[in-house]
């Protein structure tokens, strides 16, 4: 047998036979008459006919369809010897392998018929599964939208290619399996009673689509809940003007109702409408309109009264050569998933689906509607059984990167490799067999990965980025020695002038040994905000005024710096101020300001009144200096050193003594560039009570904790560290501009250290590339791009 049979063909052969079949004899008065009469003529009847009548026989007596009917065993013999060649004899002429195919299905055809004449036909009836419901209602009304979450249909096109004139699927489509979360339904919208399926997959089995007066209860309650949704609306509803819009004439209400309802019923119920039947159904629309607030309203009753009428619900599974409107049913479920349109109604009254010209010429127009992308939907899920690959949960030991996204398995893209190679078969017209082994096929990123890689990070790949991470590290070390060497340039220029400006100011204070404090940044108020080492300026938020070599912070005002270029940790923070007021509660002298509410701050009367301690974001590095006195200098100058030690340890010393007993909390860590200096203010967001008003004199700030006696010395006020403007003052010309040009290469080398790619851990690079490689196959896995690629 030629097994490149066309899609036209396999669409005739759905549920075991040809669909020439279905109308019980239909087509065969016509394959008789040209087909099996003249081939009996022609090379039988010479010897089984007339005069001769070999084997008894005598096929020249069959004159109808009617007397070959009447002999099935006659057709099983014909059967098996034109199937295996055994006729014509070789001295007649041969059929040709067409012919003989041809034939034999004929005769094959001939048998059903000829069996089922025998029998006692009894009619079958099923009920609509949910998914024919859907569509039957969904075209019944012209719903923009589907009633329900359909996770039946496997996948969903994005665009119909199945409209194209070239009947050929496109190199790429856009599709996607929503069946783990089914696009949503209409809204208020009862569930479908669950379908059951027969053991081969199908849920058109009538045996297992019954309805028993309960069930037939629900179907009432959820076609009312259809029409009651709030998604049943005008701009929803196709038919709405038709149907269900109040009549521009209301006089003869009964005459409207009717000429609305018969051509809704003829569709509803798939068959031409008795008078008894629509009188029942108009009587029982013109009582709902009487007595409801509106036409609409009444009309809506009527529609779901008939969405839960057996005669909707039900559908024939037996065709009877007499009932061409279960022809035309039989037809568009099996085609379309759904009730037949007016069109094929038509074709069934007048009698073309009892011919094969007439039949084929429907096929062809069904075939070419847009409904048939239903059928791709439901029959091949169906047949393949997809929906077993769908409840996969293969071992994530050995499988891991099929449920590597939890949300979508990677069964919802493999499943819609087969449903695009059935797609392209049937747009295509190609021969069957490409369903089983096909020459070509339609795959995604992540399919092509999953068949083809070793499902791993690309070794090659990750040998690079070593490489690259080792070229990182020799980078970083040959800046490092570059900002080294200047370093030591820069302190070989003016350590010696640094030198000799404290031993001078060490005689002249009669100091035996000099001691350098060298703070991080100094500010001394005398008229400006600037820094007198390093260059941190400060910017005032409020009123802020220089008098007598001081500056006046004023109430709800505050001083802060840009953001430090380093870290800190252990420091020092100290102050030479005067206050007016002691009763202010929580306001900061100086303080070092983190990210959000985070700091470590000088602050008075916040626990105790006129008290100092080290205030802290929540506490949690204050206690109170146990033993402190309350503070009782008022409109003098007062020096406050706090320092933090790198064992956490807090002390606070007022003019260069003690203050209270220190304590240890854990150490802070200040991180680099989001770290800024503040006076006048506890910290930041300003207001709620947390500002001071102050007047200070001038400011220190250590990136470590002074000793006691670099304590001591900053205490008696003592010069013991160079200014920028003093170092400057005693440098030469070729000096200061050396230093310069040296100030600039470091800061330039630093930038440079500081922006370099930094090295990361082989390890941390094997994690990062097999997250990378993971993310990939993440994003693969949700692609709906699928490509054609030619299989070998």
């Amino acid at each position: 047998m030629n097994v490149k049979t066309g899609w036209m063909r396999l669409c005739a052969l759905l549920e075991g036979g040809f669909l020439l079949l279905l109308g019980g004899g239909v087509a065969f008065a016509d394959d008789f008459g040209s087909r099996l009469k003249p081939l009996f003529e022609q090379s039988c009847i010479k010897c089984h006919g007339g005069e001769k009548t070999k084997g008894k026989v005598d096929l020249k007596a069959l004159g109808s369809v009617e007397d070959l009917l009447a002999k099935p065993g006659l057709i099983k013999e014909l059967i098996e010897v034109i199937d295996f060649a055994d006729m014509p004899p070789e001295d007649e002429p041969q059929l040709s392998d067409e012919q003989r195919e041809k034939t034999v299905l004929a005769l094959k055809g001939f048998m059903r018929l000829a069996v089922e004449s025998k029998e006692s036909v009894k009619p079958r009836l099923s009920r609509l599964n949910r998914f024919q419901y859907n569509n039957s209602v969904r075209d019944l009304f012209q719903l923009r939208k589907d009633l329900f979450e359909l996770p039946e249909k496997l996948m969903t096109r994005h665009h119909n290619y199945l409209l194209t004139k070239e009947q050929r699927m496109p190199e790429q489509v856009r599709v996607a399996s929503h069946s783990r979360n089914p696009l949503p339904g209409f809204r208020g919208v009862r569930p479908f009673p669950k379908d059951l399926r027969a053991a081969h997959g199908f849920d058109n089995q009538s045996d297992q689509l019954t309805l028993s007066p309960l069930l037939l209860d629900t179907f009432l309650k959820l076609s009312v809940s259809i029409l009651e949704s709030p998604d049943f609306t005008e701009g929803m509803v196709g038919v709405w003007k038709e149907f269900f819009a109040e009549p521009e004439n209301p006089d003869d209400l009964e005459a409207e109702i009717r000429m609305r309802l018969k051509p809704f019923i003829r569709l509803a119920f798939r068959s031409s409408v008795e008078k008894e039947v629509l009188d029942r159904y108009v009587r029982y629309a013109h009582d709902q309109v009487k007595s409801r607030e509106s036409f609409t309203a009444g009309m809506k009753k009527v529609a779901s009264a008939i969405l839960s009428s057996p005669l909707f619900l039900f559908r024939h599974e037996t065709v009877l050569k007499d009932d061409p409107y279960a022809l035309a049913s039989r037809l568009s479920y099996s085609l379309w998933g759904s009730c037949p349109d007016d069109a094929l109604l038509k074709a069934a009254e007048e009698g073309r689906l009892g011919n094969a010209d007439g039949l084929a010429e429907v096929l062809e127009v069904m075939l070419k509607d847009p409904k048939i992308e239903r059928f791709l939907d439901s029959f091949p899920a169906q047949w393949m059984q997809l929906e077993n690959a769908l409840a996969a949960t293969p071992d994530p030991k050995l499988n891991r990167y099929f449920s590597i996204d939890q949300n979508y398995p990677a069964s919802l893209t493999m499943v819609l490799e087969p449903l695009l190679l059935f797609d392209a078969v049937f747009l295509e017209n190609r021969p069957i067999e490409e369903l089983i082994k096909p020459s070509f096929g339609y795959r995604s990123e992540f399919l092509e990965t999953w068949y083809g890689d070793e499902l791993k990070p690309n070794e090659k790949n990750l040998k690079q980025a070593i490489a690259t991470n080792d070229n990182k590290k020799k980078r970083i070390e040959e800046l490092g020695l570059e900002v080294e060497k200047m370093e030591l340039e820069l302190a070989a220029l003016v350590d010696p002038v640094r030198e000799r400006i404290l031993s001078e100011r060490a005689v002249e204070k009669d100091i035996l040994e000099p001691v350098d404090l060298r703070p991080v940044a100094a500010w001394e108020f005398d008229g400006d905000l600037k820094s007198s080492v390093g260059s941190f300026p400060l910017k005032k938020h409020g009123k802020a005024e220089f008098r007598d070599g001081m500056v006046e912070i004023g109430p709800n005002s505050y001083l802060q710096t840009s953001n430090l270029p380093f870290e800190l940790r252990a420091k020092s923070l100290e102050a030479w101020f005067l206050l007016k007021n002691l009763d202010q509660r929580g306001g900061g002298v100086m303080g070092i300001q983190g990210p959000g509410d985070f700091f470590d701050t000088i602050v008075i009367g916040e626990r105790m009144p006129r008290h100092w301690i080290s205030g802290s974001n929540g506490f949690s590095r204050t206690d109170d200096f146990a033993g402190s006195k309350p503070e009782d200098s008022i409109d003098r100058i007062i020096h406050l050193i706090m320092t933090y030690q790198p064992d956490g340890r807090i002390s606070l010393y007022r003019n260069g003594e003690l203050y209270g007993k220190p304590y240890k909390k854990p150490l802070a860590t200040f991180p680099k560039g989001k770290t800024s200096v503040i006076f006048g203010l506890r910290h930041l967001p300003k207001g709620g009570g947390k500002h001071l008003a102050v007047t200070i004199d001038k400011a220190r700030l250590y990136d470590r904790a002074l000793n006691e006696k670099e304590v001591q010395e900053a205490a008696r006020g003592s010069e013991l560290f160079v200014s920028n403007k003093d170092l400057l003052a005693a440098l030469s010309p070729e000096q200061r501009k050396a230093k310069g040009q040296l100030e600039k290469k470091l800061k330039d080398s630093m930038n440079a250290l500081r922006k370099a790619p930094k090295p990361i851990d082989p390890n941390k690079l094997r994690g990062e590339a097999q997250k990378h490689f993971d993310n990939e196959m993440r994003r693969k896995l949700r692609s709906q791009d699928f490509k054609r690629v030619a299989l070998t």
